[in-house]
């Protein structure tokens, strides 16, 4: 049986920060193609709304989803940050799936309520994602980003270990560490700019990732 991952990525237009999410995904879909026994479907721009996604969910049964959007401590939101996932509504979709999000805040609230309905696993974030970049404008020039490498490096890291096989506990430890090296080289520049002010919202990043439910669950 194969394992099967379901990622969304809405990369709205006008919208740098789902832009980002979306070139950086490419590190998921090499991961994928080094693993015989993986599946991968992406939901893109539009395609990213709730009937597809439900009903994906219900044929394909990802055991591993990742959502690269926006949210909100009771929401992950989709293309235009129409709502995918909102608690008390339909989060039992995600019963028995680990979960990754990028969505700001959503490991507050959402993440808590998923892992009380069965949700295997959830890493995210209890507060915003903060994500400093360069606003470049292609695919290639957004993963050369060497600004917002400092903060999608490690949070894509937790995905990657995930699909190599580690549990979520070591996904998220390996996440955290790389956090904590990319931190390092920041607060040891000579450049205030970095610093300063990227480094503390790394550190935001650092702080608020969270990794809930089953620490041994693994894809």
């Amino acid at each position: 049986m194969s394992r099967i991952i379901l990622v969304t990525n809405p990369a709205n237009d006008n919208d740098q920060p789902t832009k980002y999410l979306d070139s950086w995904s490419e590190l998921i879909i090499e991961a994928v193609k080094k693993q015989k026994d993986t599946l991968i479907f992406e939901l893109k721009k539009e395609r990213a709304n709730k009937q597809e996604l439900t009903q994906l969910i219900q044929k394909e049964k990802p055991q591993l989803i990742v959502f690269n959007g926006h949210g909100n401590n009771k929401s992950i939101t989709g293309f235009d940050q129409k709502v995918l996932i909102r608690c008390d509504d339909n989060e039992h979709l995600l019963k028995e799936k680990i979960v990754h999000s990028m969505s700001c805040d959503s490991g507050k609230e959402l993440g808590p309520k998923c892992i009380k309905l069965g949700t295997l696993s959830y890493i995210g974030y209890s507060k915003e994602f903060k994500l400093v970049h360069l606003g470049k404008q292609t695919n290639q020039e957004r993963l050369d980003d060497q600004v917002a490498g400092f903060f999608l490096r490690p949070a894509f890291e937790a995905i990657l270990a995930l699909i190599e096989g580690a549990t979520a506990g070591e996904a998220h430890e390996r996440s955290q560490k790389i956090y904590l090296e990319n931190l390092r080289t920041l607060v040891t520049s000579r450049l205030t700019e970095l610093n300063t002010e990227v480094a503390s919202r790394l550190y935001h990043n650092l702080k608020y990732q969270v990794c809930l439910g089953d620490l041994a669950a693994n894809f």
